[in-house]
């Protein structure tokens, strides 16, 4: 950041010369939001070529998005004019985006939904292996809790109990496993209910209850997913349990295709829709200014400079609707040399300034209306939203200052219940116990102490009968601390 930039952002933090010092930043991160937007693009969208170029066949089932955007591309940013159709353009992208967003919820859900018949599969295994270690349940404890704990940082070890737990043998009963589920809901009382949404959200999804008509859109998986749920895994025999667990590896595959796809053209989306949003307010007579070692300013991208950038995407835009995807070339790659360094030196200085985005909002909101600064600023705030790394963040999502009431979260509770009760009554223990561990290990922590954790690691063992089942388990967790 330079001398003078930072001075600007010091007085608005004391509140000095607010008519002046607001309109300078807003400009200058208007400006720097525009180019880092186009630098990141301008290098995304040419390694996303390169990648779908080689790894995808043409005339895939999924490429009707990307045609849609590369459309887009062409003609509210390559052929278009700052301010002219701007608004038309950005409602297109902003569309297009909320279908990757349901895409990529359901291959969300189908991922949880096989990782359920996993773990299934994974307690079946050694029923047709030999085992020939039986190390006791307490030894066993005391190296996981050693595991858990050796580290100080607490939200590790957090994350390592959740991670043993999800993989630990099930003997609780439906009443204590639904306890455990109310009390976690419990503690959303008070809170946003944004925050008690995405924990329904992430629980609906681990335990099978996610289910929406777009998950008819893949056929393969949703006829996958009945064959595993009307599987009897009771008196599976070897054969079977080999070929599902083939299914198994070719759904990661089918739907890790699909993921790595639907990652890449969100951020070409995200991408252009900060370049489409900035592109009315960025003032051209300079560019964006840096200081020097020596004190000096230059200029990082200068306006004749970003010809090159569009050049560029010109080429690969080019390419991508041809639809034969051809090797970019040399020509292409040479000018992508330009872009050497300057992400880096842009993210640094979006960082610098982002750090007072939350204390202008919160303090100056009614005065950047009055100064005519209302739109530019929500264009700042949806841009720092559209350039972090939740590529797949609702932008729609209308915010709420609304609590969690009690009588929110005993509607709640009774909803859950009832439809993991109702789940529960047409599925087979194993499946169930699958779903338990799941969402157990999604959880907030519930235990007091390392006593406990220990105390439950070792019933949870000495409990399961099923030595195929204990040696899975024990195996799997060892895996962790051993690696």
């Amino acid at each position: 950041m330079n001398k003078h930039l930072r001075a600007v952002c010091k007085d608005i933090e004391r509140g000095k010369e607010l008519d002046r010092n607001l309109p300078v930043f807003t400009n200058q991160l208007i400006n720097i939001y525009n180019q880092y937007a186009e630098v990141k693009f301008t290098i995304h969208y040419y390694t996303f070529y390169e990648y779908y170029a080689e790894s995808y066949p043409e005339g895939w089932e999924e490429e009707g998005l990307l045609k849609e955007f590369n459309n887009l591309l062409k003609e509210y940013y390559l052929e278009g004019e700052a301010g002219l159709k701007t608004e038309e353009g950005i409602e297109k992208l902003n569309s297009l985006r909320n279908s990757c967003i349901k895409k990529m919820q359901v291959l969300t859900a189908y991922t949880d939904i096989f990782q359920v018949f996993e773990y299934v599969l994974n307690r079946i295994e050694y029923r047709f292996k030999e085992i020939t270690d039986d190390i006791s349940a307490e030894d066993f404890s005391s190296k996981v809790i050693s595991y858990i704990f050796d580290t100080q940082d607490n939200v590790i070890v957090n994350s390592k109990i959740k991670e043993v737990l999800g993989q630990l043998p099930i003997r609780m009963t439906k009443q204590k496993y639904f306890e455990l589920l109310k009390n976690s809901i419990s503690v959303y009382k008070d809170g946003d209910i944004s925050s008690l949404d995405s924990f329904l959200y992430m629980i609906r999804t681990c335990s099978m209850l996610y289910n929406t008509e777009e998950m008819k859109e893949y056929p393969y998986l949703l006829d996958l997913r009945k064959e595993f749920i009307d599987e009897n895994y009771k008196d599976i025999t070897k054969e079977r349990y080999e070929e599902l667990t083939k299914l198994l590896e070719e759904s990661a595959d089918y739907i890790n295709k699909r993921v790595d796809y639907y990652f890449g053209l969100q951020e070409c989306i995200n991408n252009l829709y900060v370049m489409l949003l900035s592109t009315p307010y960025i003032y051209m007579e300079g560019g964006y200014k840096l200081e020097n070692l020596k004190g000096e300013m230059k200029y990082l991208i200068l306006p004749q400079d970003r010809d090159k950038l569009r050049n560029i995407i010109e080429g690969i835009n080019t390419k991508f609707l041809e639809e034969k995807l051809t090797p970019l070339g040399e020509e292409l790659e040479e000018k992508l040399s330009y872009t050497e360094g300057k992400q880096e030196i842009l993210i640094d200085e979006v960082s610098q300034l982002e750090a007072y985005l939350p204390e202008i909002s919160s303090r100056y909101g009614e005065l950047l209306e009055s100064m005519m600064l209302g739109r530019v600023f929500s264009c700042l705030l949806l841009s720092e939203k559209l350039l972090s790394s939740s590529l797949f963040i609702d932008l729609d999502k209308a915010e709420s200052n609304d609590k969690v009431d009690d009588a929110l979260i005993n509607k709640t509770q009774d909803e859950v219940l009832k439809e993991l009760g109702d789940l529960f009554a047409g599925s087979e223990r194993s499946v169930i116990r699958a779903v338990m561990a799941n969402t157990l290990s999604k959880l907030p922590v519930f235990f007091k102490n390392q006593a406990e954790i220990k105390e439950f690691i070792a019933s949870s063992l000495d409990q399961c009968q099923d030595k195929a089942e204990k040696t899975a388990c024990m195996r799997i967790i060892q895996s962790f601390f051993e690696n």
